[in-house]
């Protein structure tokens, strides 16, 4: 027990009950945290609450925490709000960084992008590392404010400076990416590595892959495969799936046999929508597993489910390839249609190929036209080349139907 927690807690309970804030505060954060006193939720909340009615920042801020969290009380968001606001108004940068989340996101109140930008400056000006995050976050998207790279990073490396993790990963990917004008892999290195060092999966894992596909001046596979195993070993799926391909492609060094499919499989089995494509392919193809036409397509079904767009395109061409009862071409074209719908070409010309021919559908040569055209326009070869023949058969009506179907209704280009 440290100096701080050495407390005479019948003087604390005393000086609580007479009306004393501070011991007040002091009481609740003891019930909350296990220090001299068992953890106690709701009588944390009766402390705090207390206090908080009399007027102490600190504590109206854990008051709102409380209600937000529903600890020691039912959560409550407008309540929640309320008490932030009285702690911001006094200044407290932690309450004012969680009021501007609280606009930003409409969470307890409408959303008002004014009044979040007004306390995430108050906050960040007290220099809290939350708050210059999420104004860094907010100028990188520009959504909701007018985009400013500059900005962003000027407010990541605030934060970064302060030892936000997030904010330190984000300052190192834009290294990487040349969003600062250049890219500088040794400050994306640094950045990332402090971050990874905090045990910051996602840090850990970009570490790895910083490590691997940096120039050579900065490559190095041994540490490449250190930092994502750290990733890999915290359960985060992305790392697992790297790590696998690690394995796989012999990057990383003394590979010990079956850890590919151990790594591929944790992904996988965790959803990670690329991992379980890939178990899908090992069990079609045999690789490091017996091959098994009825698990592959479990697996792809999986990653299908998902929303994976190359998954749902080789689930869709199994339907429509194999001859087994237990798959059509018509639930194929469904599957077809949803890959298509996200951009991917390859299932735009399979649609427009399957319309044209009445495979699992009645033909539709307006509907041919139309999905081989956005294919077409995608950058797909075969699909360029068939667009110029339909042109050629299709009636003038057909064809300006099909025209304004493209027109009214263009698809963006997935990237798998």
């Amino acid at each position: 027990m440290t100096d701080d927690e050495i407390i005479d807690v019948d003087k604390l309970f005393s000086e609580a009950k007479q009306g004393d804030p501070a011991a007040q505060f002091t009481l609740a954060e003891r019930f909350r945290s296990r220090a001299a006193i068992d953890i106690d939720k709701q009588q944390a909340f009766v402390w705090y609450e207390r206090a908080a009615k009399s007027g102490h920042s600190e504590a109206q801020y854990r008051l709102a925490k409380c209600y937000s969290a529903g600890h020691g009380v039912e959560a409550d968001q407008e309540v929640a709000l309320i008490w932030f606001v009285a702690a911001a108004e006094q200044n407290d940068a932690r309450a004012q960084a969680r009021l501007g989340w609280c606009y930003q996101t409409g969470t307890g109140t409408e959303r008002d992008m004014d009044r979040a930008l007004t306390w995430y400056y108050a906050a960040s000006a007290h220099g809290n590392a939350m708050a210059q995050y999420n104004l860094g976050d907010l100028y990188a998207r520009g959504t909701d404010i007018v985009g400013d790279m500059n900005a962003a990073l000027r407010h990541w490396e605030q934060a970064a400076q302060q030892d936000h993790p997030r904010a330190q990963m984000r300052l190192a990917l834009a290294y990487v990416n040349g969003d600062t004008g250049l890219r500088d892999y040794e400050q994306a290195i640094y950045w990332c590595k402090r971050a990874a060092k905090a045990g910051y999966h996602k840090a850990q894992y970009n570490l790895g892959l910083i490590y691997a596909n940096s120039p050579a001046r900065f490559q190095d596979f041994d540490r490449a495969t250190h930092w994502m195993e750290k990733a890999a070993g915290g359960g985060l799926g992305p790392a697992q799936y790297a790590l696998s391909r690690f394995y796989a492609r012999g990057i990383a060094e003394e590979s010990v046999p079956g850890e590919a499919m151990k790594w591929l499989r944790l992904a996988a089995e965790q959803d990670y929508p690329k991992a379980t494509y890939r178990m899908a392919m090992a069990f079609e193809n045999g690789e490091g597993v017996t091959a098994n036409r009825e698990i592959a397509m479990s697996w792809l079904r999986r990653a299908a489910d998902r929303g994976y767009s190359a998954a749902q395109y080789e689930f869709a061409r199994r339907h429509v390839l194999f001859d087994d009862p237990r798959y059509s071409a018509s639930d194929g074209l469904e599957w077809y249609e949803k890959a298509a719908r996200q951009g991917h070409l390859r299932a735009q010309y399979a649609l427009a190929v399957c319309f044209g021919s009445g495979t699992g559908v009645e033909k539709d040569p307006a509907g041919a036209y139309y999905w081989m055209a956005l294919a077409a326009e995608g950058g797909f070869p075969k699909a360029q080349y068939r667009l110029r023949i339909l042109e050629e058969e299709l009636d003038q009506p057909t064809l300006k139907e099909a025209r304004q179907r493209v027109a009214k209704n263009p698809i963006q280009v997935a990237i798998d």
